[in-house]
């Protein structure tokens, strides 16, 4: 077969694919997450792009932050082709101006992907696309709890006392979820007074900095409940140091979704994200993961249903998602407010 008979069949396997064609030659260069999330995109996207494509893809691996802090040194200049984040730092940094717009002619799987997992900035444009969410709930040794959470207040109940954990303002989920508290409480992030009272009332075992840090908390029994996302809850499941169970609490579980962005418009990068929303990719993630997808009608096997964020019957509407923007404009007030009456009691 000559070369450009094996070019022309290689670019008609990448249209029947949703691929776009491109030179084998072609490389992309991907930030993305490490531990064990970064493990499961290698397999289950990244791999599985290499190989139908023929494109090198080269990971820049590190978390949210550092990523959109390169891009600001870099820009004008970009190292990066294609990057994920997670929600909170995409929404933070969508006033940069790092992220390209993403034209949605060249991203056909947009159109089986669900309709919050479209971002588009002050002008209607797509710059960023959700593949994967997470929530944070509560998570109880079954155990010691013999009957199951329900609201996030049942925290507060007395055989609890001295036995939860929750999260410092040094993790991801500690800020939102004390507007959260005072905003089903009465207040909000302009008012964050009845959150603070009502977390200077909880008892813990610890306030923990990660999610690691938590499951190391709870594997000790030091606490037997606490709040903590669903991907570290069901790390800790699969670790067994006993037996995990994990409820949404009926006011809405605290949510967030890791994100696509296109940073240096090329074909290649188009048929990275194209291929990144598609169904197999997205089954082979959820199934090894248990994040929730954004591709509609997956069909997943039982044990990744019930590991869902949203649970085996509900969706992502039943899930609530900070204003990371507030957050970040808020931030030092819910950390002085945190540190000076939460911790000091006053």
């Amino acid at each position: 077969m000559n070369r450009c008979l094996s070019y022309l069949l290689g670019g008609t396997v990448l249209a029947a694919l949703g691929i776009a064609p491109v030179s084998a030659q072609e490389s992309l260069v991907v930030a993305a997450f490490g531990g064990k999330h970064g493990q499961t995109l290698q397999k289950c996207v990244i791999d599985t792009f290499t190989a139908k494509t023929g494109i090198k893809v080269t990971v820049d691996q590190g978390v949210s932050s550092v990523t959109v802090a390169k891009l600001k040194q870099q820009k004008g200049n970009q190292s990066l082709d294609v990057i994920w984040l997670d929600g909170e730092v995409s929404q933070a940094a969508e006033s940069e101006g790092v992220f390209q717009d993403i034209d949605p002619a060249k991203v056909p799987n947009i159109a089986n992907i669900i309709p919050e997992a479209v971002h588009k900035n002050k002008d209607g444009k797509i710059t960023g696309l959700d593949d994967y969410y997470y929530s944070v709930g509560i998570v109880y040794n079954e155990d010691e709890v013999k009957e199951a959470p329900t609201s996030w207040f049942d925290l507060w109940k007395p055989e609890y006392e001295g036995l939860s954990t929750w999260p410092s303002m040094s993790d991801g989920s500690g800020p939102p979820m004390l507007v959260y508290v005072s905003e089903l409480l009465g207040g909000g992030i302009d008012n964050l007074k009845p959150g603070v009272e009502k977390m200077k009332e909880l008892e813990v075992a610890a306030f923990y900095d990660s999610g690691g840090n938590a499951s190391n908390i709870l594997s000790r029994k030091e606490a037997i409940i606490g709040v903590l996302d669903s991907g570290a809850v069901w790390s800790l499941a699969d670790a067994n140091p006993f037996k995990v169970g994990f409820v949404i609490p009926k006011e809405g579980g605290l949510a967030s979704g890791t994100r696509l962005h296109l940073i240096k418009p090329s074909e290649a990068a188009y048929a990275f994200i194209n291929h990144a929303l598609t169904a197999d990719a997205q089954k082979c993630f959820v199934e090894n993961y248990f994040y929730g997808p954004s591709v509609k009608d997956i069909s997943l096997s039982e044990k990744a249903k019930a590991r869902l964020p949203w649970g085996p019957n509900g969706s992502i509407k039943d899930l609530r998602f900070s204003d990371a923007i507030a957050i970040n404009e808020h931030r030092q007030e819910i950390v002085d407010a945190w540190n000076r009456d939460v911790l000091g009691r006053q």
